[in-house]
């Protein structure tokens, strides 16, 4: 056997065997599963708002899910700061630095917050120019702009979610932001249960309705998570004098060189998400019903794997922390194996929506119904693709800090190959929707190949903190 075939078998023997050891289980599992139930119980406020609204007709669920898309942006914006700071919390971590951890974790707070706070001024101001941008129809722009305006408030407290839940991962508290997320969501669901509709004596607020439960749910959660940081006195609860000397010793631009692509890289690909919404809108209402009903599956599906990444994150950050390449090598083969098999039931789980897909949108019109059926079939394919690279790319090559290649990639991936495949598509030919859905995804496809290639490489495998 040649050498090199023979070095690339050993390798890919001791990730099997990685992947197989009952610390490195224990481990991913310890971390994934609490941040995967937070994921999809914050994904399950806007399945709930789907749901719920999808009885009021088209146009209002049209209206909630280009809206919150709009929402989606800046919220991404923030989590990608949040998770640029996590890169430098978990490698302080990693070489037992609690103090420059903790002061790292003050600094993505404020940070986070000033962003959050920019953003829901703007969504405030120009709720209605930005709902229009997707569609003509009067109705479906008053009920965008009023739930964009009834929503906004929640980006605030969620940058605070974000910066508290990041740091609690890496010290090993995954569970306590879990538990947060399920107290938000039982609150969340009462609420729109009862604004949307008008029970228990409230009036029927409609979409409108959904907002605020998003915004109350959200800030209790926020408030649930603070107390528990402060009163049980984790090792990431900051005070000021934290945040003074975060900016003063430097950690500051470590954060900012991490963390800025990573939330630049967010928000670009929630603005090309935003693209897609707004090419979809430009070709009909039905179309963009179809896609806020396959949103929330996608959202359920995506949330797997921020657990599976995170972990990736905190697992391989800590490694590097501690400057053992050799092993931050094989935790990386054995994560993509786990990646592998996850991604293929979540993809089995996805094409059997197609038959249970009416029970859960039982109030929208039997011609809407087939397209949704025939996209969920696409999504479904076209998932293994997704996952992967959540895996590689939030996992393991920004835990490296090769947060620039990962923007470079994401930019490249979504607005020279995506977006402009996707326009041709509804804008020119005006193909079928299942059709548009899968050009959307082409840009996971090219993203997949090139991302995997830098893995492979192990250039992205580097110390931040001294």
């Amino acid at each position: 056997m040649p050498e090199t075939v023979q070095g690339a078998v050993t390798a890919g023997l001791g990730g099997l065997r990685q992947a197989r050891d009952r610390a490195f289980v224990a481990a991913l599992v310890t971390t994934a599963v609490p941040v995967t139930l937070q994921a999809m119980m914050s994904t399950s406020r806007t399945m709930v708002d789907a749901v719920l609204v999808a009885r009021l007709g088209t146009d209002e669920i049209a209206a909630i899910g280009y809206g919150s898309r709009v929402v989606f942006v800046v919220m991404l914006a923030t989590l990608g700061m949040a998770d640029g700071g996590a890169v430098i919390i978990a490698q302080f971590r990693g070489s037992g630095d609690a103090a420059r951890a903790r002061r790292a974790t003050a600094v993505t707070t404020v940070v986070t917050a000033c962003i959050a706070l920019t953003a829901f001024a703007a969504c405030l101001v120009w709720a209605r120019p930005l709902v229009a941008l997707a569609t003509e129809d009067p109705r479906v722009v008053d009920l965008g702009a009023q739930y964009v305006r009834a929503v906004s408030g929640m980006i605030l407290p969620f940058a605070v979610i974000s910066s508290l839940a990041a740091a609690l991962r890496c010290v090993g508290r995954a569970k306590v932001t879990a538990g947060c997320a399920l107290v938000g969501v039982v609150l969340h669901l009462t609420l729109a249960y009862a604004l949307v509709f008008g029970h228990w004596g409230l009036p029927a607020y409609g979409v409108r309705g959904a907002g605020w439960a998003t915004l109350a749910s959200t800030c209790a959660e926020a408030l649930l998570l603070a107390g528990y940081v402060y009163l049980t006195g984790n090792v990431v609860a900051f005070r000021v004098r934290d945040c003074v000397e975060g900016f003063r010793d430097g950690i500051f631009a470590k954060i900012r060189r991490v963390g800025m692509p990573v939330s630049l890289s967010s928000t670009s690909w929630a603005l090309g998400i935003l693209a897609y919404s707004v090419l979809v809108g430009r070709a009909g209402t039905e179309e963009l019903a179809v896609l806020s009903m396959v949103n929330p599956l996608e959202s359920f599906a995506i949330a797997v794997f921020i657990g599976v990444s995170t972990a990736a994150g905190v697992m391989v950050g800590g490694s590097l922390g501690e400057r053992d390449r050799q092993r931050t090598w094989l935790l990386s083969k054995a994560l993509l194996i786990w990646t592998a098999g996850i991604a293929l039931l979540t993809g089995l789980v996805l094409l059997s929506s197609y038959f249970w897909l009416s029970a859960l949108y039982d109030g929208v019109g039997p011609a809407t119904l087939d397209v949704a059926r025939d996209t969920v079939l696409v999504l479904g394919f076209v998932f293994l693709f997704r996952a992967m690279n959540i895996t590689i790319q939030n996992g393991l090559l920004r835990a490296g800090g090769d947060t620039v290649f990962v923007l470079r990639v994401d930019l490249f991936t979504q607005w020279a190959v995506a977006v402009p495949l996707t326009a041709l598509l509804t804008l020119v030919w005006e193909v079928p929707f299942p059709l548009v859905f899968l050009a959307v995804n082409a840009e996971e496809i090219a993203r997949f190949f090139i991302s995997g290639h830098r893995v492979l490489r192990r250039r992205w495998m580097r110390v931040l903190v001294d």
